[in-house]
């Protein structure tokens, strides 16, 4: 599976894109979904698998990419920190 995303630099003078990484809120159990381009890259557990699903899409250096960026990852219904079930 390959993927532009993310990483295309638009040039100089170029307005900066939306985040291109969605990470969703919190299911029931704690665990988010993550887009990148509007497709799925699967369910993370904790913050570290989002580096893995970026490295599965073939981006190099995934591990260096700084998913705490919210210029780079649109974090819905809690940032980074948030891996905690909804309450009821």
């Amino acid at each position: 599976m390959t993927s532009a995303c993310p990483g295309n630099d638009p040039g100089p003078g170029t307005p900066a894109p939306a985040p291109r990484v969605v990470v969703h809120p919190p299911d029931h159990r704690g665990w988010r979904r993550v887009r990148c381009d509007g497709q799925s890259l699967g369910t993370a557990y904790r913050i570290s698998d989002i580096a893995v699903f970026l490295a599965a899409t073939g981006m190099e250096n995934a591990e260096d990419f700084d998913v705490t960026d919210p210029a780079l990852v649109d974090w819905r219904g809690g940032g980074p920190d948030c891996w905690t079930p909804p309450s009821l």
